[in-house]
């Protein structure tokens, strides 16, 4: 069994049960077909990396060129009914390793990647919504051999699938805003040796908000999700998570945000494989948290602290609680030049499995958007990961340059 370093939790994963999927939003249509409104923007992106493969001892440098598209349609058939269709595509090409370039490791889909179709029932909004991602790393494998010894393998390319089918709902009762979602989840990967990934998770969410100010909104938000593993090998389990929150606009230039939730995970016994047993049965029940204080210094800077801990389900094991501090800042240069920046430390503890990956991580970056003019931005970038971690072959550190063009037709 292979397990690619990027299969660990890479990004801030979600917080707290009331955050239901987000529908996908576009600022801007530039072309009408009748009474479809149509975006379509070109992509080009030259990314240096210096470590492709995430590896600890044999890092694997290349330039890699991303040509790719946005798309989006908006049908307003009438007052009550609207069709939303949003397509974001790249395709990969290294450079200098050639051997990555299948098209298995070259053509994504991006998250926002979604069909939508929302209807208006009285004081109610129903929306049914099918979002697809495909994505994949070029990552060093760490295997596991039948003897559930961990052993370091060649770089491999790790591919998968993500689609998540739902119907969300939002009516109004007095000053109440209820919000409810149910969905069901499918992730995949379409090569043999990854197939221990391949599940099904089914969510149903229920928040209740309420604005007690004109500055002040708070609400509860509960969830309920399942998770059914094809193979033997990781634990099924379930989790259900309930907490308040509120988000505060304390003066015109200060705003807080705080959400906690209590959450309680249950899972199977410990999964097998080739005679060896992984996982464990742990039902831990903990708090999660998000508090994010933003700040508008003036016109031209702003900046915001955000302050983590989250419980997320692992692909090596049944779960991961990840603690973290994050600071972003955006400071616009002139009308045409913006620098963002951003800087967080994490800690992780897994629950153990196929690979108990216990870390902490650093994440830096700097970027600069330019407006080349009223159709083409350039975008230069730079991004530092160091990840120092118990587990064996798990620690890496990878610089990333990228200069990314778009243009809005």
């Amino acid at each position: 069994m292979a397990v690619p370093l990027s299969a660990q939790i890479y990004g801030t994963p979600d917080f707290a049960p009331f955050l239901l999927d987000k529908r996908v939003e576009r600022e801007d249509y530039n072309l009408r077909l009748g009474p479809v409104l149509v975006d379509v923007v070109g992509t080009f992106e030259v990314e240096y990396n210096d470590n492709i493969n995430y590896s600890e001892n044999n890092a694997l440098d290349d330039f890699i060129l991303k040509p790719g598209i946005l798309f989006g349609l908006k049908w307003q058939i009438n007052e009550e009914n609207e069709l939303d269709v949003n397509l974001g595509a790249e395709y990969w090409h290294y450079v200098d390793n050639d051997e990555f370039n299948d098209v298995s490791n070259q053509v994504s889909l991006a998250p926002g990647t979604e069909l939508s179709y929302r209807v208006l029932v009285g004081d109610m909004i129903f929306r049914v919504y099918d979002q697809i991602e495909y994505s994949f790393d070029t990552a060093d494998a760490v295997v596991v051999d039948s003897n559930g010894d961990v052993v370091e393998g060649d770089p491999t390319s790790f591919a998968r699938y993500q689609n998540v089918f739902g119907v969300q709902s939002e009516w109004f009762i007095g000053e109440n805003v209820f919000a409810a979602q149910l969905s069901r989840t499918d992730v995949w990967s379409p090569d043999d040796e990854y197939e221990y990934i391949n599940r099904e998770e089914y969510k149903a969410a229920l928040n209740v908000e309420r604005d007690l100010a004109a500055n002040f909104t708070v609400g509860v938000g509960t969830s309920y999700t399942t998770v059914d593993y094809d193979e033997d090998v990781n634990n099924d389990g379930s989790e259900f998570s309930v907490g308040p929150y509120f988000d505060w606009k304390i003066t015109e230039l200060v705003s807080l945000y705080t959400g906690v939730s209590w959450n309680y995970l249950d899972y199977d016994t410990g999964g097998s494989a080739d005679d060896t047993r992984y996982g464990n049965d742990d039902q831990p029940s903990d708090l999660s948290w998000m508090m994010r204080l933003s700040h508008t210094a003036n016109d031209v800077f702003n900046h915001q602290l955000e302050w983590y801990r989250a419980i997320t389900g692992g692909t090596s094991s049944n779960y991961n609680e990840i603690d973290g501090i994050r600071y972003t800042a955006a400071y616009n240069l002139t009308e045409r030049v913006r620098l963002d920046g951003t800087l967080g430390y994490e800690e992780n503890e897994s629950s153990g499995g196929l690979i108990n990956d216990d870390f902490e991580r650093w994440i830096c970056g700097l970027s600069t958007e330019l407006v080349l003019g009223p159709k083409l931005t350039a975008e230069l970038g730079y991004r530092y990961i160091d990840k120092d971690s118990d587990a064996e072959y798990q620690s890496y550190d990878q610089n990333q340059f990228r200069l990314l063009l778009k243009y809005d037709f």
